[in-house]
């Protein structure tokens, strides 16, 4: 079978990009290039293509060879707080997809690794133990598993069938997505290739801008509304690139992020009301249809594009429209683009003044909004009378840092004394959640006229003295034990206050660290390892970091120990 003509121009491009840049000394052949090397190539390119990095670290990436547990690269990308696990299938005909033995291979690979099991994997997957295991336990961390391809075909629904049971195990319910899927293609990869990975190289032709506008001074911009789908479209195909001015790249699911997917997802047609919208730097930008006074509709050719704000939101529509571009076709987004051409040689220094100063504005969070509250200034004059600094407004000074407590802790730790389940699971799954209203339950059953400013104080203590057992204790674990110790921070939390809150003088007086501490260091163990045991026999499957924010599997981790009632 002859070889498809993009499978011969990628193949070409690959032996020029990587070139002593992929590991083979582990494939025996004559050749120079021999199958597994395009096959390490296209796993490092796709990458690449998620993150924007160099040949040289891509091609530090791979882990493909005996033992891999059926995953060819791994790469922690610590500005989006992603891990991303690549399995790769170079398929020189440029026809067909992926079979289901290929795709189970994967699914069980990732399994393992995400319950930090590595027992028999190869010296390369055995190096990025360390960086799986910190981006595993990380709350802000999202999973991709990325299986790149150079067939013409896309995945079919039997062949994904493990995948969605995956994705389903470890999501649940949640529309909080710890784990996330995406194909990369041939054709995917020959169009960024074509297009050249300088950002500067990136084309944005026949962009529609509805009910546009413009402005000459100082510089020439237009701006108006663009269809969600569009963006989608550009983010599907260049990533991270768009973003290669921006200071920060997306940052996959983080809370704000899962705000703006919860919109598009729910209110598409109000979206453009409640985003800030997207500003993008351009190195020329023509208007296409030039005797038009209809502001209704612009044509535009964009070139040597840059996103510089708004990252977060494109992103976000991206990945929604990845799963399904039906959802993102009603909403609409802001945009302004910014003709940067007749900047002559105060271009580079437009764009890092105009990125700098996009990016440096305060963002108000829904817990600002507590500092509204009276009961917040009534707890801090409480705490201060006994010596004790409350810092619930953002910026405050420290003064004593030895006899203060910060708003977020106490948000937490407050959170953690109700019997509630459903808000201990809030605190793992959507802090955020319990100070979207000041005016109404979760908040109010935080803070409100009942609440004691000895049990917040001591609350607090607690829930810094679990922080140290953890820190102390997690070194000397691995596997699933270390990950129940590290992401069930919060129902650990919960369930040492229950016990603790009883003891005399938590509810009238201002204890003392170090007493709190002794105190909490001999029953954290008790719990944990219960915990443990029962997750280990009833939920053997369950990945710990979602496991903690399903309210149904607390509920029975309690009822099924005598400890923990």
């Amino acid at each position: 079978m002859s070889m498809n003509l993009k499978v011969v121009r990628i193949k070409s491009k690959l032996e020029e990009m990587y070139n002593n840049k992929i590991d083979i000394t582990d494939v025996e052949s004559n050749n120079k290039f021999p199958d597994q090397f395009y096959t390490r190539a296209i796993a490092a390119q796709a990458i690449i293509m998620r993150c924007g990095i160099s040949e040289d670290v891509a091609g530090k990436c791979i882990t493909d060879g005996y033992h891999d547990m059926g995953i060819d690269a791994v790469y922690n990308d610590i500005t989006q707080k992603k891990l991303f696990f690549v399995q790769s299938k170079w398929r020189k005909e440029g026809s067909g997809s992926i079979s289901q033995d290929e795709m189970s291979t994967f699914v069980e690979g990732i399994k393992r690794v995400i319950n930090c099991e590595f027992e028999g994997c190869n010296s390369k997957l055995y190096a990025k133990k360390t960086d799986i295991e910190e981006a595993i336990r990380n709350m802000n961390y999202q999973i991709e598993m990325i299986f790149c391809h150079t067939g013409n075909q896309k995945i079919s629904d039997y062949v994904f069938r493990p995948v969605k049971e995956l994705l389903k195990h470890v999501n649940g319910d949640d529309s909080d997505e710890l784990l996330v899927f995406s194909e990369i293609q041939l054709q995917n990869i020959y169009e960024y290739l074509a297009n050249g990975q300088n950002q500067n190289n990136i084309i944005l032709d026949d962009v529609v801008l509805n009910n546009w506008g413009e402005t000459d001074v100082p510089i020439k911009a237009y701006y108006g509304t663009i269809s969600a789908c569009v963006i989608g479209e550009w983010y599907k195909k260049y990533g991270n690139q768009l973003f290669d001015k921006n200071i920060r790249y997306y940052k996959g699911s983080t809370e704000v992020n899962q705000g703006i997917k919860n919109v598009l997802k729910t209110e598409p047609e109000k979206f453009f009301y409640y985003n800030n919208g997207i500003k993008i730097l351009c190195r020329k930008i023509t208007r296409k249809i030039l005797y038009s006074n209809d502001r209704a509709t612009g044509l535009f050719k964009l070139e040597g594009v840059s996103l510089v704000n708004g990252a977060q939101t494109t992103g976000t529509i991206g990945g929604v429209f990845c799963e399904n571009p039906e959802a993102v076709s009603n909403a609409k987004v802001l945009i302004q683009m910014i003709d940067l051409g007749a900047c002559g040689e105060n271009q580079e220094d437009q764009a890092i003044q105009i990125t700098k100063l996009s990016n440096t504005q305060n963002r108000i969070e829904g817990k600002d909004f507590a500092s509204l509250d009276p009961e917040q200034e009534r707890l801090r004059m409480e705490l201060s009378l006994g010596g004790i600094q409350y810092l619930y407004k953002d910026g405050s000074q420290i003064e004593d840092p030895q006899h203060q407590i910060l708003l977020d802790e106490t948000i937490v730790s407050q959170a953690c004394l109700l019997e509630e389940i459903s808000i201990v699971a809030l605190v793992k799954g959507n802090i955020g959640a319990l100070t979207e209203n000041i005016d109404k339950a979760p908040y109010k059953k935080l803070f409100n006229g009942s609440t004691n400013s000895f049990t917040m104080y001591n609350g607090v203590l607690v829930l810094r003295a679990i922080e140290s057992y953890i820190k102390e204790n997690e070194s000397n674990v691995t596997g699933r034990k270390k990950l129940v110790l590290i992401h069930g921070n919060r129902f650990l939390l919960h369930l040492v206050l229950k016990e603790i809150k009883n003891i005399d003088n938590f509810n009238d007086t201002y204890l003392d660290q170090e007493e709190i501490k002794s105190k909490v260091s001999s029953i954290c163990g008790k719990y944990w390892n219960k915990v443990y045991e029962i997750i280990e026999k009833d939920f053997p499957d369950a990945y710990p970091a979602y496991l903690f924010k399903n309210v149904g599997r607390l509920k029975e981790i309690i009822k099924k120990s005598e400890v923990l009632e």
